[in-house]
């Protein structure tokens, strides 16, 4: 075997070694955006939680947000606390339509995520604070609630029409009156 042989099997061996390193590093360049995928998804999931969770876990929130959809007068500070809250819960609305635009999250996963916002836009205490927190949110988020808030004005059903209805609880004067007299 003569030096230029040896010179071209070395060739041949490095172009090998070439294509395998290049093989090996596409597969842990697509192993780790999964990996980078499912903790974004899980991340955004996380975060959606911890907001409904602070609703049912915070009792002054609640007493807010009751104050809010009985349309009662708020005070400064419930102002500021209800703002707060929507401001954070729009913030992961948003996230996630941008996670969805980019492929993060399929349609299925969306689509409790539309609905979820949907349930927020039909209360006309959140259309109100929509119509003066909206320019604090990026332009296609802004269009994505407008079209919603259209469509809820223009007559579409409302994901949960009435949640005291969807879980059960009645108005117990309503109940007196479907009680019969003994």
């Amino acid at each position: 075997m003569t030096l230029q042989d040896l010179g071209d099997l070395g060739d041949l061996i490095g172009g090998v070694a070439v294509v395998i390193t290049l093989i090996y590093l596409a597969a842990q360049v697509r192993q780790n955006t999964s990996l980078i995928t499912a903790q974004t998804v899980q991340a955004s999931v996380d975060a959606t939680q911890r907001v409904l969770l602070l609703r049912a876990e915070n009792m002054p929130l609640r007493a807010i947000l009751r104050k809010a959809r009985r349309n009662e007068d708020l005070d400064v500070d419930d102002t500021e606390v209800l703002a707060s809250y929507l401001q954070a819960a729009f913030m992961n609305f948003q996230a996630r339509l941008h996670h969805h635009a980019r492929g993060l999250f399929d349609d299925s996963m969306n689509e409790s995520y539309e609905l979820i916002l949907e349930d927020y836009l039909q209360q006309l205490y959140v259309r109100r604070w929509w119509h003066y927190a909206k320019p604090l949110f990026g332009a296609t988020f802004r269009e994505h609630c407008d079209r919603i808030i259209a469509a809820l004005e223009g007559g579409a059903a409302p994901p949960v029409a009435d949640w005291g209805t969807a879980i059960g609880f009645r108005d117990p004067t309503q109940v007196e009156r479907d009680t019969p007299p003994n």
